[in-house]
């Protein structure tokens, strides 16, 4: 199995960064992706200075067959249910 790994941004609309991330850390995000067979990595960052609504979400799993699971587990179908009440656009980078 060969390594994948995905750089999320998150454009979140003015002034909920902390409301999408108090969501998150709610539904139990990222513990719960933490703990999923084959992640390796999946961690939320904020920008310290420049873009005031972005977060970035570095994740890393041991497979890409597994990152795909992943996204058909009961906790990312909810977020689909509250993401858009926070977030403008979302664009991922895959590396292989």
């Amino acid at each position: 199995m060969k390594e994948i790994m995905l750089i999320v941004k998150y454009s979140v609309k003015n002034g909920m960064v902390n409301d999408f991330l108090t969501a998150l850390k709610n539904e139990g995000f990222p513990q719960i992706v933490q703990n999923e067979n084959g992640c390796i990595k999946y961690d939320y960052f904020v920008p310290s200075f420049g873009k005031s609504n972005e977060i970035l979400l570095i994740e890393k799993w041991q497979s890409e067959k597994l990152q795909k699971e992943h996204l058909n587990t009961p906790h990312m179908q909810k977020m689909k249910t509250f993401k858009d009440r926070f977030v403008e656009n979302t664009t991922v980078e895959i590396f292989k």
